[in-house]
């Protein structure tokens, strides 16, 4: 007299192989998430920058505008970088003015830096920190691999 086979439970498995399938899907995405957030973060302060110095260059182009139509402002940037006064005038001093410093041209056309953006933060998260690492990332889905696969050959089938 043969004996049955003793019922076994498959029951482990299907959780199993969509927990592996689940894992190994957050190890492979959540860097890819960060990648595009980070590159993203990168773009946005670029852009910042990039406003910053078409700001600039109108500012810019506009004061070489000013300084090609207008002779007085040619004459009196001339004086100023030569430190020159005319004849029969004298140089007004301003209470509160520095003497020894003389303002350039430049910082009358200087616009002003963009706001420093607050550092790039990452996906919080436990799993999201265990899937950015990459020597954990590894051992996290060569783990869920071995038991996805230990579910597959070991899962319940009825011959």
């Amino acid at each position: 007299m043969a004996h049955a086979p003793a019922p076994s439970s498959g029951g482990w498995t299907i959780p199993l192989i969509c927990v592996g399938i689940a894992i190994i899907a957050c190890c492979v995405l959540v860097p890819a998430v960060d990648d595009n957030r980070r590159i993203a973060y990168e773009m946005q302060r670029l852009n910042a920058d990039l406003d910053q110095i078409k700001q600039q260059i109108e500012v810019n182009d506009e004061f070489l505008h000013r300084v090609a139509e207008d002779p007085s402002l040619s004459e009196r940037l001339m004086q100023r970088q030569m430190k020159m006064v005319r004849e029969g005038t004298s140089v007004l001093s301003l209470k509160g003015q520095r003497s020894g410093r003389e303002m350039s041209p430049f910082e009358l056309v200087t616009v002003p830096p963009p706001p420093d953006m607050l550092p790039y933060q990452p996906i919080g998260g436990a799993i999201s920190a265990l899937c950015r690492n990459p020597r954990p990332r590894l051992y996290c889905m060569g783990f869920w691999m071995l038991l996805l696969a230990a579910g597959l050959v070991l899962g319940y089938s009825r011959n």
